[in-house]
């Protein structure tokens, strides 16, 4: 892997053409009525705690109350026909949301154009946005996600597709492996890339529905690694949660390809580092994993680590990612899971990967680091010996019971009004456990431009 996520997205955002990252878009297959949707042939499993039996099964016919939207549409450019269907969703603050699938019967690849105009009670225009699909294969299908900001109480869509021809890049949905997993709260996918060209930022997006069909919740994720890309043969995991109880989900993604493939950094490996692993289960039902990594190599890197929870039937129930910005030789830090509403993970499985030409550089060297230990918080004091100064300073204290389970964890940054430790700078904070702790291990975190 090369540059950690957040510095890989920022700079793919800058290529044109690229409008699906403004959004939270996705994508997927056409679906049948009474089933789960996917985008290949997926294997897909129920595991939420109700009985199938108890699960009132509905079409996936509902759109909005616009009868011209309600059946899918097709549209033909010279000799190609392309299937279409629109889902509104008007969230809490005012918005509303049209997520439109696209799906391409013919048989060339292409770029898909999309203007959308919404319409009010009396037939008056409300809104109009654009959106694209940056490239479908034959038999692919993908997503659109038209933003109406400040736009609600619409009744009616009207949408027109444009098509071009010749795309900037490959088309890569049909080489995606789903298998996804319909849990209590979420669904869970791992997506394998059965093709030999990079799936370049590989989104999913769930569409959760009541037994009305009535579109109640929504969530996307990136199954990307820290090159934002899911690689030829790699398999990543992603949780997408639903915010309101569901009946059923569609599952769509949305992705592109350079053409070409990557493969993983082998100048480390896994074995090159020293692993510690804690989890803590909060009062509210999440679960959070820790790793604490030491490099044991000579090679300064970034680490990026995408983790998939299992229940003990070996059933996916979570998903999340972690990364450790940059780490020189013989250095500690800490990544970090969160399983938004998972609880009770049986194991975890993750998958790390390695740039060892990082962004950063690390900053650990130049910290002076005291910790004074008291019943309930640690105070600790850092000060940066260094000539330069330090950014995004933080530690993050786990505090233990006399097992060694975590009963309580905090984190807080060391920096002033620009983000910074300034050279022969010293700040003091409190770590709270806010209950009496056994021992407490912390991991320390900063870098430099």
């Amino acid at each position: 892997m090369k540059k950690p996520v957040t510095i890989c997205v920022i700079s793919v955002l800058l290529i044109g053409g690229l409008s699906a990252c403004l959004y939270y878009l996705s994508t997927h297959d056409l679906f049948k009525p009474n089933e789960t949707v996917t985008t290949t042939e997926a294997r897909i499993v129920d595991n939420r705690s109700v009985s199938e039996s108890s699960i009132t099964k509905a079409s996936s016919e509902y759109v909005t109350e616009d009868p011209k939207q309600t059946e899918p549409t097709t549209r033909e450019v010279t000799d190609e026909a392309f299937e279409s269907k629109g889902y509104a969703y008007e969230n809490m603050i005012g918005d509303t949301l049209y997520f439109y699938t696209v799906k391409n019967n013919s048989q060339s690849t292409v770029k898909v154009i999309g203007n959308a105009v919404a319409y009010g009670s009396a037939g008056n225009t409300v809104g109009a946005e654009t959106a694209d699909i940056d490239t479908l294969g034959p038999s692919e299908t993908s997503i659109m996600v038209f933003y109406f900001s400040d736009v609600k109480d619409i009744q009616k869509f009207d949408c027109s597709l444009t098509f071009e021809k010749q795309s900037f890049f490959s088309p890569v949905i049909s080489n995606i492996q789903l298998d996804e997993t319909v849990n209590d709260h979420n669904l869970t996918v791992r997506a394998t890339n059965n093709g030999d060209t990079d799936a370049f930022l590989l989104q999913a997006y769930a569409l959760f529905f009541d037994k009305d069909n009535k579109l109640v919740s929504y969530d996307s994720e990136y199954i990307t690694d820290g090159d934002a890309a899911l690689k030829p043969g790699a398999t990543l995991s992603a949780q997408l949660d639903a915010r309101k109880d569901f009946d059923h989900v569609e599952c769509y993604l949305t992705g592109r390809s350079m053409g070409k493939g990557t493969s993983e950094n082998t100048e480390v490996t896994e074995s090159d580092f020293e692993i510690k692993k804690y989890v803590y289960e909060n009062s509210i039902g999440d679960t959070i994993y820790f790793l604490g990594i030491k490099n044991n190599s000579d090679k300064n890197v970034s680490i990026s680590i995408n983790m998939t929870a299992f229940d003990s039937a070996g059933s996916t129930i979570g998903a999340a990612d972690g990364s450790i910005n940059t780490l020189a030789p013989g250095e500690e830090s800490l990544a970090s899971f969160y399983f938004n509403n998972v609880n009770n993970i049986h194991h975890v499985e993750y998958t790390m990967g390695f740039d060892t030409s990082p962004y950063f550089s690390s900053a650990l060297k130049d910290m002076e680091i005291t910790e004074s230990k008291n019943d309930k918080n640690v105070v600790v004091t850092i000060k940066n010996n260094g000539t330069e100064p330090l950014q995004f300073v933080s530690a993050h204290a786990l505090f233990l019971d006399s097992s060694g389970k975590v009963i309580a964890h905090d984190e807080t940054y060391f920096t002033d009004d620009d983000f910074e430790l300034k050279p022969g700078a010293t700040i003091s904070k409190q770590l709270d456990s806010r209950k009496k702790y056994d021992s407490v291990v912390i991991y320390y975190s900063s870098i430099q431009y």
